[in-house]
């Protein structure tokens, strides 16, 4: 089972980084690589996310100024 952390893009990063430093042996050492490489997944989807939304806000603020401009022009 999964839950759902709720962790900003600067926790996630401290977390992943935190485990890079601790040193693990034995069973524990796969689940800690497997926990790092969940971390990776989420960071890339923080920044995917955060790419996305920034990428759109660009699309409506040229929507709007050319809205404008045609406008101006009648």
């Amino acid at each position: 089972m999964e839950f759902e952390l709720g962790l900003t893009l600067e926790e996630t990063s401290l977390l992943k980084n935190a485990l890079e430093v601790i040193q693990i042996q034995g069973k524990s050492a796969r689940m800690v690589a497997r926990l790092q490489d969940k971390f990776d997944e989420h960071l890339f989807q923080i920044q995917t996310n955060l790419q996305l939304a920034e990428q759109e806000k660009i699309s409506q603020l040229e929507e709007i100024s050319s809205t404008r401009g045609r406008k101006s022009k009648s």
